[in-house]
This record gives C-alpha cells, sequence and structure tokens, in this order.
C-alpha cells in the first residue's frame, strides 16, 4: 500500500488525514476529465468543422477530375476550354453547409485555382489522377491530411461533442468537490470514541459490531452502531485516511488496531480454518474480540 499524510498523536488521540494517494488519483482524474472536456470543445468549435470543410473540398477535385475526363472525349477539347471551364465552377457543399463548415468559411467557393491551371499535369496524368495529384499538393499547403475521413459528420454529431463537453464539465466539478471535501476531512480515535470522516462521533458503548473482512486486502471495514433506537454504519476507509505505509507507521494500521482495542462488541472476520472460503463473504462468521469472551 502506498504514500500518506502524517498522522498526528494529540495526547491519546490519533488522527488519519487524507492520504497523498488519494489527492493524486483525484488529481489525475481531474486532468483526465479536463483533456476530454479540451478535446470535445475542439471537435465541436473547430476538428470537426475543418474536417469536414476538407472532405468536402476533396470531393470537388475528384469531381474535376471526372468532368475533365468527359471535356476530353470532344476532339476540340482544349487548354484555353479548361481554364475558362475551371475558372467559373464553384466548390459544391451541402444545404447546411453554415451548421458543419468552419465558421469562416467564405460561400460561394471557387474551385482553387490550381485547377485552372492544370491542363498539361492532367492531360499527361489523367483527369481523375491528375486531381489526386493536385489535391495532395494543395492540402500540403494547408497542412491538411491528403487522405480525409471516409464520410463528414453531419449537424447532429457536432451537437453531441459539445453535450459530451457539458457532462465532463459536470464530472470535472464533482470530483473537485469531492476533492476539496475530503482534503478538509480526517478519521480519528481518542480513549472514549471514532471520529469519522464526516465529523461523526461514535462512543465505543455505541458500537455493536465492526466488519473487518475487507480490511487486510482493501482497507476498508464497516462500524455498526446505535444512533439513539437505529442501528447506523460508518465506513472507514484507509487507503482515504492514513495509508499502509510502513516507513510512515502504517497509520491507518495503527487508527484501526487503537479502535479494536478498545472496542467491545462482536468483529466480523472470515473464517481461518479453510484457506480456500476465506474469499467467500457467505463463510463469514462473527467472533467476539477478546474483550467480550472475557465478559
Amino acid at each position: 500500500m502506498n504514500d500518506s499524510e502524517d498522522t498526528s498523536t494529540v495526547k491519546d488521540e490519533l488522527k488519519c488525514r487524507p492520504t497523498k494517494w488519494f489527492v493524486w488519483r483525484a488529481l489525475m482524474i481531474m486532468l483526465m476529465l479536463v483533456v476530454f472536456l479540451v478535446l470535445f470543445l475542439q471537435d465541436g468549435l473547430t476538428g470537426y468543422r475543418e474536417k469536414n470543410l476538407q472532405f468536402y473540398i476533396y470531393e470537388n477535385f475528384k469531381s474535376a477530375g471526372l468532368q475533365f475526363q468527359k471535356m476530353q472525349e470532344d476532339s476540340a477539347f482544349s487548354e484555353p476550354q479548361w481554364k475558362q471551364h475551371a475558372s467559373s465552377q464553384q466548390c459544391e457543399f451541402p444545404e447546411d453547409a453554415d451548421a458543419i463548415l468552419p465558421k469562416d468559411t467564405s460561400l460561394p467557393m471557387a474551385w482553387p485555382e490550381s485547377l485552372a491551371a492544370s491542363y498539361e499535369l492532367m492531360a499527361s496524368k489523367g483527369g481523375q489522377n491528375g486531381a489526386i495529384k493536385l489535391w495532395e499538393e494543395y492540402a500540403a499547403e494547408r497542412k491538411w491530411d491528403s487522405e480525409p475521413m471516409d464520410h463528414p459528420m453531419d449537424a447532429g454529431k457536432i451537437r453531441e461533442q459539445f453535450y459530451a463537453a457539458g457532462v465532463t464539465g459536470v464530472l470535472a466539478l464533482i470530483t473537485l468537490y469531492f476533492l476539496q471535501r475530503t482534503l478538509r476531512r480526517s478519521i480519528s480515535v481518542d480513549e472514549e470514541a471514532l471520529y469519522t470522516q464526516d465529523g461523526k462521533r461514535i462512543p465505543y458503548v455505541d458500537m455493536l459490531r465492526i466488519d473487518k473482512r475487507n480490511w487486510d486486502s482493501k482497507g476498508l471495514a464497516l462500524v455498526y452502531y446505535n444512533d439513539g433506537d437505529v442501528e447506523k454504519k460508518a465506513k472507514l476507509d484507509g487507503m482515504v485516511y492514513g495509508q499502509f505505509k510502513e516507513e510512515d507507521g502504517a497509520p491507518a494500521e495503527r487508527l484501526f488496531c487503537y479502535l479494536m482495542e478498545h472496542f467491545k462488541g462482536e468483529v466480523i472476520e472470515y473464517v481461518d480454518e479453510d484457506e480456500s472460503t476465506a474469499d467467500d463473504p457467505e463463510k463469514a462468521e462473527v467472533l467476539p474480540d477478546e474483550g467480550s469472551k472475557q465478559d
């Protein structure tokens, strides 16, 4: 088990504060959520829109290649005819272009100038091959991927990025809330009572039983106690409060041992006789501690 904050001893009180292990884990989760938040926003604001623009311009290059091949079928086809034709063409975009293309896209958009000046290249390589060569050069100039995505992202997909960003942002805020709340808490024991992380004071005389089946493996224990006429339970989490690092004095283990020394009720733990059943909760038995045996 890992790192820990110091455990302070005041008179006959043991106190376990939030561990570095918990703090670092919470910070890593927050960092991951913030990274996803930024990525979702980036895709919704610019990423998907820029990829859509690349896709449609690429399609227009391919369309230009097909048109060149069709015009080549005419024996009178010439370079001036192609220049005139290409210079008068506009890129084709869907009707909802404003919703799926970058906000600064100027529409209508003419064919790229390189297409009008590409007669010799397309005549020698063929309309389609020549158009693809021109696209690769065009994409390289703009630092685009020469192989666009297979299909455009519609307006619904773009909106989904903002929904995902909203959910991620809420989760990040929730994580921050629990981190701040936990940092202000602690678990402690003294000669009279256990003081839980939520500020509840549980006198030893009110404790009914302690479930320690998960203490050795997970650092978790449950304390059942009477609160007036109602039976309640409190959770001790040694991984979050205190930790078990031996070089730090195993604070959580010290606190738990102190609790067990002052506890006079029943202890729920695994049967030691058969190790094959030690991991089965149904095989647990309720055993009195040494204090209750003497009584």
